[in-house]
């Protein structure tokens, strides 16, 4: 089942309508769906922990140590930037492949039976 989707970009709601017309469940189903799969990606990044979607991507923290920066505003002071996790996100390679590919030609996405 295929459903086109004539919107620019796509927000936190539209995915949510999206996923509910997929699935046919309900839309707060989906919602919840929705929000428990990001709250244990959140949860697990805040554990210092990797989540891999196999030929989606891979989440991850990246640690910045404090450094010496020039506050834009005065070049001539010299700043102290504090150390700072910050969240990474790598794409697949199957991501990868379907975003270079014209619209159209795309592969299908993965299903529950992959």
């Amino acid at each position: 089942m295929e459903l086109k989707v004539d919107i620019l970009d796509m927000n936190k709601s539209d995915l949510i309508e999206q996923l509910a017309a997929r699935l046919s469940i309900t839309v707060s189903d989906a919602e919840r769906y929705l929000n428990t799969l990001v709250g244990m990606i959140y949860e697990k990044l805040r554990e210092g922990d990797k989540v891999n979607i196999s030929g989606f991507g891979q989440f991850s923290v990246s640690h910045r140590a404090p450094r010496i920066g020039v506050n834009p505003r005065n070049p001539s002071q010299k700043i102290t930037i504090p150390e700072l996790n910050t969240p990474k996100f790598k794409a697949g390679e199957a991501f990868k492949e379907a975003v270079k590919l014209r619209t159209g030609s795309a592969p299908a996405a993965p299903t529950d039976a992959q």
